[in-house]
Order: C-alpha cells, then structure tokens, then sequence
C-alpha cells in the first residue's frame, strides 16, 4: 500500500500533521503516496503507557507508521534514547514494520515559531512582535504565539494549527529547524515517487 499513517497527539495534530505531509511528498514530487487520517493517542507520557495497544491497532491500516509527537514533558531528556525504546517495543510487536518516530522540540508550534514569515501572515502578528531566537528551547510555544496575536484574540491550535501548515514555507523549514528536517527526512523514507 502506498500510504502513511499518522499518529499524532491531539485535534489540532491531527488536522495539520497530515497536511504537512502531503506537502512535503509533493514538494518532492510524490504524488502516490498517499496520507491516511491521523490517529490521534495523546502526549509521549500516555503513549509510553499505551504504546503495544496502539502500535497493534496501527499496523491493522497496513501502512508504514509515522508517530510525531511533542517532546515537551516533565520527563522528556533524550530524543534519541526515547525513540529507539519505541522502536525496541515496535519491533518486538511486528519485526520490521516500517516505522518512524519523530519528536518536535518542544511542541508542533514550535515549527510557527521557526518560520514567522507564514505565522505573521496567517496570524495577524504585527512586524513589531519579535519572534524567539531559538524556538525549540521554548516549551509553550502556543502561549506564545497567543501573546504574539492582536489583543482579544488568542492562538487556538484546531483553528490555526492546520492553516499554517497549509501555507508554511517548506524552504525556510529546511533551513532553519532540525526538527522539520528530521521529519522530511521520515516522511522520504516511505515515499513511493
């Protein structure tokens, strides 16, 4: 089958994930590949707990498995050590199923931040707001997206989260966050051009 299937952590995930992955396979000029709806499973904390149940439910879709969650817990230390406990755990489940982790630092958002061309557009931002240096370091990168808006309007993640994905520029992503390039490179991985 020539799909991916997401899993994300919540509503707004689950609208702007998968249409960022369609941008990046077209950016690269898949056309096939197709991205099924996200399965939505919460935050890495509720994941770790549930991960065996939810990995057997995802391999029923029969597509390559793309988990993309924030790295924004209390616990959360080592991206690396993180992602290959979930890999031990997946292929203890299906050996070899293809799957890919990828962790945003520190929240999804933080993607906005990196890129505040499309975000000032979308959101409204004033050119006068000025946007963090490091995104990534941020946790509460939605607050600070809210605080960047026009008084009385707040950044509200099932609102805005999937209309800046839309627009976002891919190439400056691919400049300036490890993050992205982290999940392109996944994404890549199971593209069927």
């Amino acid at each position: 089958m020539n799909a991916i299937l997401p899993i994300v952590e919540g509503d707004g995930d689950a609208r702007a994930v998968p249409i960022l992955i369609r941008r990046i396979l077209e950016s690269n000029n898949d056309f096939i590949t197709r991205v099924l709806a996200a399965n939505k499973r919460g935050d890495l904390p509720k994941v770790r707990g549930s991960f065996d149940n939810y990995f057997r439910a995802a391999i029923k879709f029969k597509a390559p498995i793309l988990w993309v969650l924030d790295f924004d817990c209390d616990d959360c230390n080592c991206q690396k050590e993180e992602a290959e406990k979930l890999y031990k755990r997946a292929n203890d489940i299906y050996e070899n199923w293809p799957f890919k982790v990828v962790f945003i630092s520190k929240e999804f958002e933080a993607l906005f931040l990196a890129e505040k061309n499309t975000a000032r557009i979308v959101l409204g931002i004033d050119d006068s707001f000025e946007f963090p240096a490091n995104p990534n370091s941020i946790r509460g990168a939605k607050g600070v997206l809210s605080h960047a808006l026009p008084k009385g309007r707040a950044y509200k993640e099932t609102v805005h989260q999937q209309k800046i994905a839309a627009q976002i520029d891919l190439d400056i992503l691919r400049e300036v966050s490890s993050d992205f390039r982290h999940l392109e490179k996944s994404v890549l991985f199971f593209s069927k051009p």
